[in-house]
């Protein structure tokens, strides 16, 4: 992957190569009553990109540029740190009984800096951290999509020759290159991990013994390059009309209440407003299916026992709702910078606010971390949709 939207990147708070996204009310649809308010449950976190939420209502919350991982009581509260990298990102937390699952990223994209571990650790009741998988080291021998072909694939020699090239342009032809960066976990029977990998464009498979397989390999995301996109990134006009295959990039992975695995993708590259989408994986043969496009940066999704979808649009500023059956996509509520959200056992939790305080450039910040917590109250009955 060559190119991944600002915050699966664990960069600055915008995105570097996407387009400027629509607000929430551009979606359309019929929107609901609005939702209760909110209960906070923990403020001032530095990039809160994942949550889990455990049985009782304990929630475990990744502060993913800061390198930790920490826990929350059920009533609210300070984090407890659990876990800290000591600087490589930490992310894609999930949580089985009385096991948390989380993924490191110390890969590093520049030749000249040695990476460090990269893949998935657990942690137990005692703070015992094990090694799951090194799902960098997989990647890296494996790239399983090296042959997929990205970008603007019908693009004429004459018209590439005209293209600049440089970090601050969208690549015009490139294919999956060596990139592992675990953005998501979701334990399963029998001691499976499921992982989705923002870097390898794949979903992959983590057996009891740590066995690393690619479960799926998602289809390219298609845009057209409008002269918009032209003019913002200073490119020739004979790009414009030509369609752009985007990488893959899975966000979230969540278990259905089909059996299938859910998960939010959207595409490196190019991103235009509407262009993610929800699919959902077959975890023994790795067969897709389309559920819903439509929607916008979507970074994280919950579902609730009855099929209801609720997806995280970073940028567009809304929680968003697929209620099951549906075909319309509705705002359940709208946030500011929400990146994820979990159906817990007393309610809708989600992570607001989750770029303030973010690091955008070689400067210091100039605001305090300023992510939030927080739980909506949903009808009973909503709770827990783990296996």
């Amino acid at each position: 992957m060559r190119r991944l939207p600002a915050v699966v990147l664990g960069a600055a708070a915008a995105l570097g190569l996407a387009l400027t996204l629509a607000p929430a009310q551009a979606h359309g649809g019929h929107r609901p009553a609005p939702p209760p308010a909110p209960t906070s449950l923990a403020e001032g976190l530095l990039t809160p990109l994942s949550l889990a939420v455990a049985q009782d209502g304990t929630t475990y919350v990744t502060q993913n540029f800061a390198g930790t991982l920490s826990r929350v009581s059920r009533r609210g509260g300070a984090p407890r740190e659990i876990y800290s990298s000591g600087g490589p990102e930490v992310g894609g937390v999930s949580v089985s009984g009385r096991t948390v699952y989380f993924a490191e990223t110390g890969f590093s994209m520049d030749p000249e800096v040695p990476s460090g571990f990269t893949g998935i650790k657990a942690i137990d009741a005692r703070g015992n951290v094990r090694v799951v998988a090194d799902t960098g080291t997989y990647e890296e021998r494996n790239n399983p999509d090296g042959d997929v072909e990205y970008g603007a694939r019908d693009i004429s020699d004459e018209c590439l020759a005209q293209v600049p090239t440089g970090p601050e342009y969208p690549p015009m032809i490139y294919t999956g290159d060596i990139n592992p960066h675990p953005y998501a976990t979701l334990p399963g029977p029998r001691g499976t991990v499921y992982v989705a990998d923002a870097g390898a464009n794949s979903i992959q498979r983590i057996d009891r013994r740590g066995r690393v397989t690619t479960l799926a390999i998602l289809p390219p995301v298609p845009a057209t390059i409008t002269a918009e996109n032209a003019e913002q990134f200073g490119l020739p006009d004979c790009i414009v009309g030509l369609t752009y295959w985007g990488d893959p990039v899975p966000t979230d992975l969540e278990w259905g209440p089909d059996g299938w695995i859910y998960l939010t993708l959207l595409p490196g590259g190019l991103e235009a407003p509407g262009t993610a989408a929800v699919y959902k994986v077959h975890p023994g043969s790795g067969r897709f299916k389309k559920v819903s496009a439509g929607f916008s940066a979507a970074t994280n999704l919950a579902l609730t026992p009855k099929g209801d979808i609720y997806v995280t649009e970073l940028y567009a500023g809304r929680i968003a709702l697929l209620k099951r059956g549906a075909r319309t996509i509705t705002t359940f509520a709208e946030a500011n910078l929400p990146a994820a959200v979990e159906v817990g056992p007393r309610g809708l939790y989600a992570t607001t606010s989750a770029l303030v305080g973010a690091p955008q450039g070689p400067e210091p910040p100039s605001d305090p971390p300023g992510g939030m917590l927080v739980k909506y109250p949903l009808p009973w009955g909503y709770g827990h949709n783990h296996r």
